[in-house]
């Protein structure tokens, strides 16, 4: 199990408590619901990012897994998490699944 499907989890489970806090903070003082609520939210926000990028960390594995073999994989859609966040501008080498984009040597640091 990676750190990602882990962490989602307890997500999850922290959801489900502050769920059940606002529930029963809601019987009581209807204005306390607030402080189940926010925290519910915010943590499943938290356990579906932390869902996807399990899920995108298999789906590279299987796709490095496949190239390794020999075959010749379709990229990803999108090829890298980090063309999704500059709208495909940039592209990081080290995990792009376009071997277009893909780099076989790395910049060092300037020092």
């Amino acid at each position: 199990m990676t750190a990602h499907r882990r962490t989602a989890r307890a997500c999850t489970l922290g959801s489900a408590a502050s769920a059940a806090t606002a529930l029963y903070l809601a019987a009581h003082h209807p204005w306390l619901i607030v402080f189940g609520l926010y925290p519910c939210g915010f943590l499943a926000w938290c356990a579906a990012r932390y869902s996807a990028a399990h899920h995108r960390a298999v789906a590279e594995t299987a796709w490095e897994r496949r190239r390794v073999h020999g075959e010749r994989p379709a990229p990803l859609d999108p090829c890298c998490m980090l063309a999704r966040r500059s709208r495909g501008a940039v592209h990081d080498g080290r995990v792009c699944t376009d071997l277009t984009h893909r780099t076989t040597s790395h910049p060092r640091s300037a020092t």
